[in-house]
């Protein structure tokens, strides 16, 4: 997976902007592995622990990436005191085997941003890089 680095920095800005709660959000492209845009999405529970966007943002984003010819290719979510490593309910919610999930940690300055493929209620780390 290769992410433009202004898309990475502006992950990573929102997520530190959510503080202290955590923050999520869509990365979309046309080929199998190059991001090309990021959706920001709003943490609707305001939660240090769990994040939560409502079915109709969520169908109203995938439409507006359709529009454009994208593709979800990963979604992205913040850690703000813990390790980026995925939780239960990480695990339990990853719908799709084939979106990959990366996680921004702020528990360390600067904050740590991990990837990982989900299947199955386990995980492997999956590389990136920022170009």
């Amino acid at each position: 997976m290769i992410i433009l680095k202004d898309l990475y920095d502006q992950m990573v800005r929102q997520g530190s902007e959510a503080l202290p709660y955590e923050t999520c959000g869509l990365l979309t492209g046309e080929g199998p592995s190059d991001i090309q845009k990021l959706w920001p999405l709003e943490n609707e529970w305001k939660s240090p622990h769990r994040f939560y966007v409502s079915k109709k943002v969520v169908e109203e984003t995938l439409e507006r990436i359709t529009a454009i010819n994208q593709t979800v290719l990963g979604v992205y979510h913040s850690h703000p005191t813990t390790a980026p490593v995925p939780s239960f309910y990480d695990l339990k919610n990853h719908a799709d085997d084939e979106v990959k999930m990366l996680i921004i940690s702020y528990k360390t300055s600067p904050p740590t941003v991990k990837c990982y493929s989900i299947k199955n209620f386990t995980y492997d780390e999956h590389p990136f890089s920022i170009e």
